[in-house]
């Protein structure tokens, strides 16, 4: 099985209970399997995964995810990157100062 990633920036905004209204600058890699004929066209996932990153780039999460954490972003994704036709197997989410959380997509 091959895998295909490509990664896209997210620059969101959240807050939680204990803290205030601040931002974070995320970097996201989905990792899909490639199509059924074997090929998967690494730029055109990559100007999918663009296009999917829109709906929460230079947003408040608390407005996209019922938790605004990086765990529910990896999920978001997962979940987004799936409805556009793709077999998603892993997300990760990583922060410049030296914290993530990696999704494993268990196959269907």
């Amino acid at each position: 099985m091959m895998t295909i990633w490509a990664e896209c920036t997210v620059s969101a905004a959240h807050r939680f209970a204990d803290y205030d209204l601040h931002g974070h600058t995320y970097t996201v890699r989905v990792c899909v399997r490639e199509g059924r004929d074997g090929f998967l066209n690494a730029e055109d996932f990559r100007d999918e995964l663009m296009q999917i990153r829109r709906g929460v780039d230079h947003r408040c999460l608390n407005d996209v995810l019922e938790t605004p954490s990086m765990e529910e972003l990896a999920r978001w994704f997962a979940r987004e990157v799936a409805k556009a036709g793709h077999d998603v197997t892993e997300v990760a989410i990583n922060r410049p100062e030296g914290l993530g959380c990696r999704l494993v997509v268990e196959p269907a």
